[in-house]
């Protein structure tokens, strides 16, 4: 097994100690971690096969995306000027109908492609579309080949009143996905892992889209193949024609009080968004031990709100962080959502304590493993975990003076800043070099063919115009 020595890093560990060490090391014996400490035990390099001078640098581990809906990359940068609403029933459904195998394997290439630039190193694909095993196969290979962790949460979903054209019954889709569980889970080496949509909030319910028999059987399954469950929840605008009131003045419930009163929710559920939880949402989380994904970027650039992520801790809620698609919001940048985090947290409270960077740091890491039920594995950089790495350099005129190189990181730096990027013990990202992808721009140039065809099919060509807008 190759060894590797990562050295005169700046070492953030994010382990239970919550270790920091300047000047510290890594060493790492093929896929695991072997080492970790201060610049006063280093080990010498003889006998690494590689060593890597980390001077400058921020190493830590590498970034979890709790929130991603992977083929929204190809169609970044269309949606300005749109709430939440409009843009599901203006972009995401008819774009949605256009794709077939290839626009979900170029455009699952390029978010994997985008995430290790940035420092992320596993991503949480939240599938918003009706799956067949060619699309799971199209969605899930070209990631594992660009060499990301992917926890894939194939959707569940049936023949229903609102969904009637779907060609199988529930236990037919049941039964589908315990089929691709085993075809999938554990895949590439362990790269892969699977975990299940169930949307269950009002406006899916409303539609008939979901139904209760659907959400307490997927439950049940979910249960049985022991895979994490994720769910918009209580997200969109706060708007009484279309938006989350208009179902809150219906039901008279909640999106977690309606999961609270099934008797299903628990630890298996990583609920995103929860712009609009209560305080009553967010204790019925933190007593059954239910996590929360939020996603400040993707919020705010649609106008839906700031999601209560602060009071959710103070309530003993695990929070995370996600990006949300590229088609929602338009970056994938894990620092850039640790930053955001803590600007709008402090000023929906107007209070500067509310996100430090270090609880940032957390949420963007050990936090989301222990969401994914992983933290044996990532999350941290510890003996025995997985050697999924990100060195981030800092020593660039940008971020400026180093007096304390977490808060300098955090508020200063950038997912591009990342130097080199490990998956597994695998060097799969260097100095703006991809491991696995010869010709990145080739695949760039490709998936931009293959929106401008999709969005012509949809009837959309229109978005593309370059004119100023005011």
């Amino acid at each position: 097994m190759p060894r590797t020595l990562i050295r005169n890093g700046h070492v953030v560990t994010v382990d239970g100690a919550r270790n920091v060490y300047p000047g510290g090391w890594v060493t790492i014996d093929g896929s695991l971690i072997a080492g970790v400490g201060p610049a006063s035990s280093m080990p010498a390099a003889a006998g690494f096969d590689s060593v890597v001078d980390a001077s400058g640098t921020i190493v830590m581990p590498g970034l979890i995306n709790m929130h991603q809906h992977h083929w929204y990359t190809i169609f970044k940068g269309l949606a300005d000027g749109m709430l939440l609403e409009d843009w599901v029933t203006g972009l995401l459904l008819p774009l949605s109908m256009t794709l077939g195998e290839e626009a979900m394997r170029v455009s699952s290439t390029v978010a994997a492609m985008e995430m290790l630039a940035t420092g992320t190193t596993t991503s949480l694909n939240h599938s918003v579309t009706t799956t067949t095993p060619a699309l799971v196969k199209a969605s899930i290979e070209p990631v594992a080949e660009v060499g990301l962790r992917q926890v894939f949460a194939k959707e569940l979903r049936c023949n229903t009143p609102g969904n009637p054209r779907h060609p199988m019954s529930l236990d037919e889709s049941l039964a589908a996905y315990e089929e691709e569980f085993r075809r999938w889970d554990g895949s590439a080496g362990g790269r892969v892992r699977l975990a299940m949509v169930i949307e269950t909030n009002a406006h899916w319910v409303a539609a008939g889209m979901s139904t209760e028999q659907l959400i307490t059987r997927g439950y049940e399954l979910a249960r049985k193949l022991g895979v994490r469950i994720s769910a918009h929840i209580a997200g969109g605008t706060f708007s009484l024609e279309k938006g989350f009131l208009k179902y809150l003045r219906e039901t008279g419930r909640t999106d977690v009080r309606y999961l609270m009163q099934l008797g299903i929710l628990d630890s298996s559920w990583v609920l995103a968004h929860c712009i609009h939880n209560t305080e009553l949402d967010l204790e019925q989380m933190a007593h059954v031990g239910a996590s929360m994904v939020y996603t400040p970027t993707s919020e705010s650039i649609r106008g839906g709100g700031i999601g209560p992520v602060s009071a959710a801790q103070r309530f003993g809620v695990l929070t995370t962080l996600g990006t949300d698609g590229p088609m929602v919001d338009y970056s994938v940048d894990m620092v850039e959502q640790m930053k955001a985090a803590i600007l709008m947290q402090h000023v929906r409270h107007l209070d500067p304590t509310r996100i430090s960077a270090e609880n940032a740091i957390e949420m963007a890491t050990i936090n989301g493993a222990k969401a994914l039920g992983m933290e044996a594995e990532i999350g941290s950089l510890e003996v025995g975990k997985r050697a999924d790495i990100a060195v981030f350099d800092i020593a660039k005129p940008w971020i400026g003076v180093q007096h304390r190189p977490l808060s300098s990181f955090v508020t200063a730096a950038r997912g591009a800043d990342a130097k080199l990027v490990m998956v597994d013990g695998e060097v799969v990202y260097r100095e703006g070099k991809l491991s696995h992808v010869a010709e990145p721009m080739r695949v760039i140039a490709e998936a931009e063919k293959i929106a401008r065809e999709a969005l012509a099919k949809a009837g959309l060509s229109g978005k593309l115009e370059g004119a100023w807008r005011g």
